[in-house]
């Protein structure tokens, strides 16, 4: 694959749709000054609180230390979770002493050592250490893969959201694919604090994602259309950056709210605020301009254009204040559809399929990589605000090298990289820990790096009137990778 081709500034797209010059409007609105700062605070909000919600089933699912209760011993209600007799009930450790206990020899005798056999029975009831998460709420003890399947089920929820929202955001606007999934994310994952058993979670966190998975792409694609094509790297080192602030802070907030009900009732409602962007954020130019309504975007323009303080020129003016007849091509292509016309351009359905099997790869590495993070040792908390903070470096790394190298040599490296790390893991001594702690992380900033990469390039390859649609539906097809990823962690007792 070669350099994407230029699909806009007056030129005719792959598709065959004929657009104004908007990188030269955008250039001559000035790409840094207020009416655009305004802008990208508000989109910066919406990337910081995507990351409250895209993972947060690695704290909610948490697993937590259970055991078997013995009923010869203790009471249905008791809460100690370590008596003096415990080692004599259970087995010696593993998967064995949490779902089974020894059998007594007699139901008379005192819990002591010697009055268990080494026959094992199942176990009925559990005792839990802890009550932060929905493993003790909903009873999931030796059943790891219905927490696993929170993660699986989330993931499926992105796949089906994608597409639905990318065609919302091509066909009736970006601005109201943003707010609708922003607010409905909110109000939504809000009843994930209510849920009474394990059913309705699963249901709700379903729910919620479908509403929600497209808040980061909309934000996206308006933040870049904010833009010139040249400015592209920068969009994207931003978001990075306000992506991994939001890590941390979920983080954070995950600690000092750790019980699932009141973390999920801290951080839902706020986005139902997002509500307010009706009045706050202007439609994308780029879209406006794409679709024919230029009416539209000359009072956006003219609003930005007195913000910088800047005067547009009479050739733009003239531009945008031209009424075109719709000519019957154009006719022709609507009625045909967006994906008639990817099926008839060959390099639109090359690009297509090139950048779905790069998304499947960096979601499944990625996600994998970052539900794996709470498993290495120490706290969970900490490990996790680790693995998100060396993402900065991959951010900044693009930042430097993207406009420098290429996209696709970035891209491969990145690969390459992260391929040969998280292969050497498997190859380090146990006695050195730190060395795969470090092979991790560096796997983790390489696909990190190729994850920011492809969301550009991805964009950059498609013409704007297409471009949330196929750059979702390359999403879509990439969770795939992301709905396998939650269930690795059970390869671990193989």
């Amino acid at each position: 694959m070669g350099k994407p081709e230029k699909v806009e500034m007056g030129q005719v797209d792959t598709m065959g749709q004929t657009q104004i010059d908007t990188d030269g409007l955008m250039r001559e609105l000035g790409q840094y000054r207020r009416f655009h700062l305004l802008n990208y605070a508000l989109l910066a909000l919406v990337a910081f609180s995507v990351a409250h919600y895209g993972i947060n089933y690695v704290f909610l699912v948490a697993d937590v230390p259970y055991r078997c209760m013995i009923p010869e011993c203790e009471a249905a209600n008791s809460t100690e979770y370590n008596p003096p007799w415990l080692d004599s009930a259970l087995p010696v450790g593993g998967r064995e002493r949490r779902c089974s206990s020894k059998t007594p020899l007699a139901p008379e005798q005192d819990c002591a050592a010697g009055a268990f056999s080494d026959e094992l029975r199942p176990c009925e009831h559990w005792l839990y250490a802890s009550r932060d998460t929905i493993v003790a709420e909903f009873n999931l003890a030796c059943q790891d893969w219905k927490r696993t399947l929170v993660g699986t089920i989330h993931n499926i929820g992105m796949l089906v959201s994608l597409p639905i929202l990318g065609y919302v955001s091509d066909r009736w606007g970006r601005k109201r694919a943003l707010i609708l999934s922003c607010t409905l994310v909110g109000a939504i994952g809000s009843l994930k604090a209510f849920s009474i058993n394990y059913e309705m979670y699963v249901i709700v966190e379903f729910l919620e994602t479908v509403a929600g998975a497209s808040a980061f792409p909309a934000a996206y694609i308006l933040t870049i259309e904010l833009l010139g094509q040249d400015k592209r790297v920068l969009t994207t080192a931003f978001l990075g950056i306000m992506l991994v602030l939001g890590g941390l802070s979920f983080a954070l907030l995950a600690k000092a709210f750790p019980y699932w009900r009141t973390f999920i009732i801290v951080v839902y409602p706020p986005s139902i605020l997002f509500l307010s962007y009706i009045y706050f954020l202007p439609e994308s130019i780029r879209w406006l301009l794409s679709k024919g309504r230029k009416e539209e975007a000359l009072k956006i323009v003219e609003k930005a254009a007195k913000m910088n303080k800047v005067t547009l020129s009479e050739e733009t003016i003239r531009q945008l204040t031209t009424i075109e007849e719709k000519v019957n091509i154009d006719e022709k292509k609507e009625e045909e559809g967006l994906w008639m016309q990817v099926m008839r351009s060959p390099i639109i359905m090359t690009r297509l399929v090139i950048c779905s099997w790069w998304w499947i790869t960096c979601t499944f590495v990625f996600y994998g990589l970052a539900i794996n993070s709470v498993s290495l040792a120490g706290d969970k908390y900490t490990n996790y605000m680790l693995v998100v903070s060396v993402e900065i470096i991959a951010v900044v790394t693009n930042a430097l090298v993207l406009d420098r190298i290429g996209r696709k040599r970035t891209l491969l490296i990145a690969f390459v990289v992260c391929g040969f790390s998280c292969t050497a893991i498997a190859f380090v001594p146990l006695n050195m820990p730190w060395l795969a702690t470090m092979l991790y992380l560096v796997g983790k900033i390489a696909i990190t790096q190729a994850f920011s990469g492809i969301y550009m390039y991805t964009s950059e390859l498609f013409p704007t009137h297409a471009r949330h649609s196929l750059l979702g539906f390359c999403s879509m097809i990439g969770r795939i990778g992301s709905i396998i990823a939650p269930q690795m962690p059970l390869l671990v007792r193989i």
